[in-house]
């Protein structure tokens, strides 16, 4: 299998203490729910240190009936050491992708001013596993660098990591509807993008391949400044459809920011999909570096090992 690495910087290793002390696991009408509830937590790295907020961190997240599969909703709270107070908003999946104890999440930063407000800038992504009652994530910036090939495991553990191995996905190109209008939504509470305009495309690789649905993209994001450059948080669910008529819907967030190469963004990709010769997508966490692609634009998506 060719494996691809994505440059990474390590942010920081974040250890969520008793996570399974204080569980809900119940399945109703609309499936499996896992709520956990860590009781705290560190943060420790070379930028970013303090500790996980006691009652501010949870995860609210759904699962398989046979609990195989696990989807997190996650936010999680951290205060660092000298006294700013850390926003992460976590999605991921634990599969048997990943081997048991093992998951892999993506993260999304919110931070006031000041000496951590370029968190808000980078995608993260995680690499997590069970020690004993507590879990353990290791915690890395998307550094846009470009993606190259090598082999499973060519990469340091840890800290020492400057690279996660992944598998190419497919490439998605979307066009958006000419003549269509976006929107600014700007409130008390923030200013938001929406670009309700996206014209259908195509995708393709080397184990599925189809068309991006036109209709059915829902794009909210948070626009903003960051050091007075333009600053956005993607929050994007579409529709694709595979050449052999499967429906995938893609939820993915990201980031633009002067973190990453001009015209690119960094994103972190979720999918769900019916019983059959693509069940396999629901267990990856995957992410996607995207440009601009003449009138719409391009995203090579792969997913995390």
């Amino acid at each position: 299998m060719s494996v691809t690495e994505i440059p990474v910087q390590h942010l920081f290793t974040m250890t969520l203490t008793d996570v399974r002390a204080d569980r809900q696991d119940f399945v109703g009408p609309f499936g499996r729910r896992i709520f956990e509830r860590p009781s705290g937590g560190t943060v420790v790295g070379a930028r970013v240190s303090g500790q996980v907020l006691n009652l501010l961190a949870t995860d609210y997240g759904n699962a398989s009936v046979d609990g195989s599969i696990r989807h997190f909703d996650a936010n999680i709270t951290a205060q660092t050491d000298d006294g700013v107070v850390i926003l992460m908003q976590i999605r991921g999946r634990a599969s048997p992708t990943y081997g048991a104890g093992q998951s892999r999440i993506q993260i999304l930063f919110t931070v006031g001013p000041g000496a951590y407000d370029w968190l808000n800038g980078v995608q993260a992504i995680g690499i997590g596993r069970d020690a004993g009652g507590d879990t353990i994530h290791e915690v890395y910036a998307l550094t846009g660098a470009q993606e190259g090939d090598a082999t499973i495991g060519s990469a340091a553990p840890g800290r020492e990591r400057t690279s996660v191995a992944a598998e190419y996905l497919f490439t998605r190109q979307s066009q958006h509807t000419p003549g269509a209008q976006r929107h600014i939504i700007d409130s008390p509470l923030g200013k938001r993008f929406l670009t309700l305009a996206e014209g259908g495309g195509a995708f393709q690789g080397p184990r599925l391949r189809g068309q991006f649905v036109p209709g059915f993209s829902w794009s909210p994001h948070r626009i903003g400044t960051l050091h007075e450059q333009p600053l956005l948080h993607y929050d994007v669910k579409t529709l694709l459809r595979t050449d052999d008529g499967v429906p995938i819907l893609m939820s993915y967030v990201g980031v633009y920011s002067t973190a990453y190469p001009d015209q690119s963004w960094m994103t972190a990709t979720l999918f769900e999909v019916p019983a059959g010769p693509y069940a396999w997508l629901n267990e990856v966490q995957a992410i996607g570096v995207g440009r601009t692609f003449g009138g719409g634009a391009e995203y090579k998506v792969y997913a995390l090992k």
